[in-house]
């Protein structure tokens, strides 16, 4: 497959009718190792034929998604809901660990193997696009209706090496080097992060890209994709990041944050039209746990709990056969720390919550 950069610039360039409203990906998971996943939002009133679209990824600067990847979605979309697409791999080599299994239990559809789309890491471009029928897209992309992307495609050699993409346009940083106390600089160009300092060894500001180890949260104001490849791309024009969490050793970390997943707050939905939180149902408490026992509320019979630690190691399985929709788990002993709860109820809905344990 060959595509030059000329034409993917001038099809993306191809405008909707300002009226038309289509797709777009309402949340973006950049976690830690394979922990990756896109959502997208239905801002329509119909329900949406997703088999007629594909996610394509434009890797290292690409113009082409030849060496990126592309996945071919199924199902259909509500109006006014997300589908979850989540990276599907499901055991570790020694070079490429697996996506976490409490993010894969959140997902609509797993991806494929690599080089799937869910596969990139801060500084590739992801696009949602259609064709008619679903048929796969032309060698020369010229079946394709672009519907929306995150990133800008074709930057070649400004970001094959580099972070990912930053809020600000340019700054000059000093930092002192981690391992050798001495102050280095670093560099965002062009909305851009720069992999490393000036001294051409040290990492360079990595906290200042948005696009890799974040969670990016599309802005409630966002009711249709981006059509037309943004020179430059400025992430927070219409992403927000995810609030950051504390871990274990007392750090704002911004990455493997799946609060948010699975719902999206957005002004296009109907006045009295909400989307029910995905988890809605759910219910756990006291919340942080403080002793060796705390309760699950369900509004659904419980067929299934699992706790999962921060690194997806289960540490708890226990199945119910009576319909229960009031648990108390324990006594049990957990070190202090973050864990997920994970409930499936009898009919085979499941729901994560997040629990700290003092």
């Amino acid at each position: 497959m060959k595509l030059f950069l000329p034409l993917m610039l001038v099809l993306l360039s191809v405008s909707f009718a300002s009226a038309q409203t289509d797709l777009f990906f309402s949340e973006y998971v950049e976690g830690t190792g394979n922990n990756k996943a896109l959502e997208i939002y239905n801002p329509t009133k119909l329900t949406i034929d997703l088999n007629n679209y594909y996610v394509l990824r434009f890797s290292n600067g690409n113009p082409t998604y030849a060496e990126g990847g592309i996945t071919h979605l199924s199902g259909t979309l509500a109006s006014f809901k997300t589908f979850v697409l989540v990276n599907g791999q499901v055991s570790s080599t020694s070079s490429s660990p697996a996506c976490s299994p409490i993010l894969q239990a959140m997902a609509n559809q797993l991806d494929g193997a690599y080089p799937a789309p869910t596969y990139m890491n801060g500084n590739d471009a992801i696009a949602l696009v259609k064709t008619p029928g679903g048929v796969a897209p032309s060698a020369d992309m010229s079946n394709v209706t672009s519907v929306d992307l995150i990133g800008q495609i074709g930057l070649g050699a400004a970001i094959v090496a580099e972070t990912g993409w930053s809020y600000v346009k340019d700054t000059t940083l000093s930092y002192k080097n981690s391992t050798t106390g001495l102050t280095v600089t670093g560099k965002v160009i062009n909305y851009i992060v720069q992999a490393k300092a000036t001294d051409g060894a040290t990492f360079g500001p990595f906290w200042m890209s948005w696009t890799s180890d974040h969670t990016l949260i599309r802005k409630p104001a966002v009711i249709k994709g981006v059509i037309t490849n943004p020179v430059p791309f400025a992430v927070n024009m219409e992403w927000d990041t995810a609030a950051a969490v504390v871990d274990t050793a007392g750090h704002f970390v911004y990455k493997d944050i799946w609060t948010n997943l699975g719902t999206h707050k957005c002004d296009a939905a109907s006045a009295g039209v909400n989307e029910t939180p995905a988890g809605s149902w759910l219910t756990v408490y006291p919340n942080p746990v403080i002793s060796d026992r705390f309760t699950i509320s369900s509004n659904l019979p419980v067929k299934e709990v699992e706790i999962f630690s921060v690194i997806g190691q289960s540490v708890y399985k226990q199945e119910y056969k009576k319909g229960q929709q009031q648990i108390e788990i324990g006594p049990i002993e957990l070190e202090k720390g973050m864990y997920m709860v994970k409930v499936i109820s009898s009919n085979k809905l499941s729901a994560v919550k997040k629990v700290l344990v003092k």
